[in-house]
């Protein structure tokens, strides 16, 4: 992975923490880890007899967090309130698999994407070239609100993306986390009530946290499926499919390598080009090395891969940017020229960007 992913480290060697955390993760008997996680779930149990539900789980109604949720349901035997926060540019299979996944027996509370999370996306497009970072708060900060809410103790979520793929290790293997301690690396350090006060600010009142929501912010921990068991998403795959109901796309993204992975949305693609427009990789480059530590593929074949795929703009959702944005054509490439990392590219056509050769 790139040395240029937001909290990745690398030791004398010039190895990317993702992989030295994989090779710990491998070897780990997961047996035994799973069975921390019952007794803990024991516990939660024990501890809300009389709870309509005692753990919050995000969902998508894709493979990862479907996978997640029939295990806290049916293997753990929790009573899970399920968490749906619908992102923009919303897919017809995306809707799809979340009715499947309702379908299967699971209580979803959802919040809705409003037009004022449109507007905020405009403006974080503008000035911080974030397309979808209403969503992105959303799904971090909403949950945590319905967990004080529902006087639900733990967030279970699937991987930790940090540890397993490049970031800050300070998760890796942990039995909880506090909340508090991940909100900021989740949005980015970019929070609602910096860019709107009063009136304006309450209209995104489920995008933040109210004074009493962070006094007891304390009493809610994150619980991350992959600190217990090995994070394999093939085998979450078959679940969601024979379990939730879970459907493939008909094609994938002009930059994708796959047709299950984020296809709820639209705006995913133009997330992911504006992380190579920075930092100077995208899909690809996250999907290869991913393949690369599970040895489904070698580097050589996923450089190959990253050198034909991590470039391209998602053309085919040009015109629903432009309509989400309310943008001239000119306008939204202006916006992407201002995001071009100029250290790492050698010229300042983003669509026939070349990066310099480094070492």
């Amino acid at each position: 992975m790139t040395s240029l992913r937001p909290r990745i480290s690398f030791n004398n060697s010039g190895i990317c923490n993702a992989c030295q955390n994989f090779e710990i993760y491998r070897k780990i008997k997961w047996k035994y880890r799973f069975e921390k996680l019952k007794l803990i779930s024991k516990k939660i149990n024990n501890e809300t007899k009389n709870q309509k539900y005692n753990c919050i789980v995000p969902v998508g109604g894709g493979k990862d967090s479907s996978y997640v949720a029939w295990k806290v349901k049916h293997d753990l035997k929790l009573k899970p309130l399920c968490v749906f926060c619908e992102p923009p540019l919303f897919t017809k299979v995306g809707k799809i698999n979340l009715d499947n996944f309702r379908k299967s027996g699971f209580d979803i509370k959802t919040l809705k994407f409003k037009s004022d999370f449109k507007k905020y996306d405009k403006l974080m497009f503008k000035n911080k070239g974030l397309p979808q970072h209403s969503w992105l708060t959303a799904i971090t900060i909403f949950p945590i609100k319905l967990a004080l809410k529902y006087n639900c103790k733990y967030i279970i979520g699937g991987e930790d993306p940090e540890s397993l793929y490049g970031g800050t290790n300070k998760n890796f293997l942990r039995d909880k986390i506090k909340v508090k301690n991940y909100i900021n690396n989740f949005i980015e350090n970019n929070h609602v009530s910096s860019f709107y006060q009063g009136k304006q600010l309450k209209k995104f009142k489920n995008l933040f946290l109210n004074k009493n929501e962070l006094k007891n912010i304390n009493k809610v921990y994150k619980i991350f499926w992959s600190n217990f068991e090995y994070w394999d998403e093939d085998k979450h795959f078959s679940i969601a499919i024979n379990k939730c109901g879970l459907v493939k796309a008909k094609k994938s993204h002009s930059n994708a390598l796959n047709k299950v992975s984020h296809i709820d949305q639209e705006l995913y693609p133009l997330h992911m080009y504006l992380a190579y427009l920075k930092f100077g990789f995208s899909r690809a480059s996250t999907d290869t090395s991913i393949d690369i530590r599970h040895r489904k593929i070698s580097r050589r074949e996923a450089v190959k891969i990253v050198k034909n795929k991590d470039f391209i703009f998602p053309n085919e959702f040009l015109k629903k940017y432009l309509n989400y944005f309310d943008l001239t054509k000119k306008e939204f490439f202006n916006i992407l020229s201002k995001q071009i990392n100029k250290d790492i590219f050698s010229n300042n056509d983003f669509l026939n960007l070349k990066l310099k050769k480094f070492g």
